[in-house]
């Protein structure tokens, strides 16, 4: 994710880290007599501040070659117009001790032209003791000692004064006046005086701000690709990722608690950080490859391979690095210390560089890979092409502002650093999470559209259940009386029950088997068909329960298994009804040529037992002497009458609707002799169906 201008830092860092190996800088030749004080360089340059990091825009003054120092005292050393010349640098005098001496002297000469005019700037000053601080002749700051600790700890105590340059065009002068206990060197009295815009402290509360958002968008990325790779753990680019953005919070970090020292650190620690980023900004830019190479369907085991042992390299040389800087802790990282035999120090510095070497060309390679990959991610139709844009921004468009910002006015080159800085850090992460949105609603969508799909389909496979069900009791209600049928569905079986007064008749065809020789079996089953059809719609209208068919006998009940439907009268008017519509029938077919056939009709009335057996092809039945009774009513009876039992007669003589012959005693087979009677219609006029038994 490091790549642009963060690849040049890092380069540069690498030969810094080569280079400070315990070895002092010679300082220049003088080139003028006062630090100039300018727009570009109280911004461009960096200065370390006691309690706010050491990338303070400011101008550093004690470190410049413009500073004089002498130990006495002398309010004439705070003037404008005094002569220090024979005084020392402070660079060769940090070191310098006169026995019983509390107090010292320094003088920093400034120059500023008519840009600064009118700026307000602040002169920060941290030492450990009294300060008393003048420009040009005139007191601006007086503080006493101060507790403060070590000089090398970022806990100096620090003041800061407004000041405002006259930019007259003379040099100015702001001379310092430090008490210190007697016989303390310059150096340990942590003395550090830097000048600075007055914005600066908001201008580096703003990066601030913005490496903390940097770190905040990093760790939601990380979590959600911890999520989304726990949910697809088939997909290792998820966990890529997830190592991705804790690299780039690790390199965040690195930079604050590093570099920039605003972490409150001690110094070992934040120069760890900085030299660690010669590990983590590599690493930031192998994670990324990795993550477009997965993207790509490009990680093959060889590039896999190739990349790890580049990474390796840099690792390694980042570690060594570690090792040798003897400002963190001397002796600590290595087994040996500088002052051992030259060969080994030789050798150690040699394999150093072979390998600084090694890690410069990896992470050159890496920066191609990268951008190759990411405008091919770029350039596929996938939604995946979004995080290939956020590496193309993090690498291409982050070393193109970076260059800008070197050529760009003042003002213009801090937004192009800013803009840089986003583009380096929060490219790949917000292109990420665009990715993530994206693929997270286009499967919304799909599981939408499947839901409604599934919807769909389970109401229509309801509805065809519905019918399919509907069917099936419309199926069981014709096998079975509708009572009898609810009990078997609710209970899985149906209990006979005894019924103290059931109507049963029976029909039967006479001629039948006659009829069968002459026409076909088609025929014939067509005849019966039409005929049972008519019997059905009868029982249904005079509330009957149609009992079974055997060939061509018809039988029926009335008063089951409801009682109060089917009365023995509205049996009778069935009947009656049966009769007339066979010979209707008869005499079509005979005005037609055809063969007739005529039906006789018995009916008697009695106890019964009602119910189904067994348990497969279910069958409504009834029991009884009362339907054996019935039987010898139809075979004892004649074509085109009805007959009835003397039972039944008992119960409907009185009907006014009914007209009866008696028969008198008529042989039944195995019963003897038995009371009958024809009953025929009293009018032509049919009552309704009664309502009770």
């Amino acid at each position: 994710m490091r790549s642009g201008s963060r690849l040049t830092g890092w380069m540069v860092a690498t030969l810094l880290s080569l280079a400070g190996a315990g070895q002092a800088v010679e300082p220049q030749p003088w080139q003028t007599n006062a630090a100039i004080i300018s727009p570009e360089k109280l911004w461009d340059e960096n200065v370390r501040v006691a309690g706010q990091g050491y990338e303070v825009p400011g101008i550093d003054l004690t470190k410049g070659r413009f500073a004089r120092h002498r130990i006495g005292d002398s309010a004439e050393f705070a003037l404008r117009e005094y002569v220090d010349t024979a005084w020392a640098r402070v660079s060769s005098s940090l070191d310098s001790v006169v026995p019983n001496a509390t107090v010292h002297w320094i003088r920093y000469r400034v120059a500023a032209g008519s840009a600064i005019k009118g700026w307000p700037l602040l002169v920060n000053v941290q030492a450990l003791g009294g300060i008393t601080l003048y420009h040009n002749g005139r007191e601006v700051l007086h503080a006493a000692a101060m507790e403060g600790g070590h000089a090398t700890v970022d806990s100096v105590p620090r003041w800061s004064v407004p000041v405002a340059l006259l930019c007259d065009g003379k040099d100015e002068v702001l001379a310092l006046r430090l008490e210190t206990a007697p016989g303390i060197p310059l150096q340990e009295a942590g003395l550090r005086v830097s000048i600075h815009a007055a914005d600066s402290g908001y201008h580096l509360n703003s990066i601030v701000m913005n490496y903390g958002l940097f770190i905040g968008i990093n760790v939601i990325i990380l979590l959600m690709a911890l999520v989304v790779g726990w949910s697809e753990q088939k997909r290792k680019g998820w966990l890529l990722l997830a190592a991705l953005s804790f690299c780039s919070v690790a390199d965040t970090i690195c930079v604050l608690g590093g570099s920039m020292g605003v972490l409150g650190w001690p110094t070992a620690t934040a120069r760890v950080l900085e030299i660690m980023r010669l590990i983590t900004v590599p690493w930031g830019m192998y994670l990324l490859i990795m993550v477009l190479a997965e993207l790509r369907g490009e990680l093959s085991k060889k590039r896999t391979w190739f990349y790890g042992a580049g990474i390796t390299v840099i690792t390694v040389g980042g570690i060594m690095v570690l090792a040798m800087d003897g400002t963190a802790d001397p002796g600590k990282w290595v087994s040996f210390s500088y002052t051992e035999s030259s060969a080994w120090q030789m050798a150690f510095y040699f394999l150093l560089g072979i390998v600084a070497l090694i890690g410069v060309i990896v992470v050159a390679w890496f920066a191609i890979e990268e951008v190759r990959l990411g405008i091919k991610l770029w350039r596929t139709k996938g939604y995946e092409r979004w995080v290939g844009v956020g590496a193309v921004a993090a690498s291409l468009l982050t070393f193109t502002l970076g260059l800008l910002g070197g050529f760009a006015s003042l003002g213009l080159s801090s937004w192009i650093s800013v803009l840089a800085d986003y583009c380096s850090f929060v490219a790949v992460p917000i292109s990420v999470a665009i990715y993530l949105s994206i693929r997270s609603a286009h499967h919304t969508r799909l599981v939408t559209r499947q839901r409604d799909e599934l919807d769909q389909e389970v109401q229509e496979r309801t509805a065809e259940l519905r019918a399919e069900k509907e069917r099936s009791d419309e199926l069981l209600h014709n096998i079975l009386p509708h009572e009898v049928a609810e009990e078997l569905k609710q209970t899985g079986t149906a209990a006979a029950k005894h019924f103290d007064q059931a109507t049963v008749l029976f029909s039967d065809f006479r001629g039948f088997t006659q009829l069968s020789e002459k026409l076909s079996p088609e025929q014939l089953v067509r005849e019966i068909d039409t005929c049972f059809k008519h019997f059905d719609s009868l029982t249904d209208k005079w509330r009957m329960e149609k009992i079974k068919t055997i060939g061509d006998s018809y039988m029926a009940a009335g008063g089951l298994p409801d009682p109060t439907k089917g009365s023995p009268a509205d049996v009778i008017y069935a009947a009656l009804e049966m009769q007339d519509f066979m010979e209707a029938l008869a005499a079509r077919r005979h005005a037609q040529g055809l063969p007739v056939f005529r039906m006789r009709v018995g009916i008697h009335t009695g106890p019964v037992v009602a119910g189904i057996v067994g348990v497969k092809k279910f069958q409504y039945d009834i029991w009884g002497d009362t339907v054996n009774t019935a039987s010898r009513m139809e075979s004892s009876g004649e074509e085109g009458r009805v007959n009835i039992s003397g039972g039944l007669y008992a119960l409907v003589k009185d009907h006014p609707g009914f007209v009866f012959t008696p028969r008198g005693r008529v042989q039944a087979k195995g019963k003897g002799e038995m009371e009958m009677y024809f009953v025929s219609r009293a009018g032509s006029s049919m009552p309704p169906p009664s309502a009770g038994g």
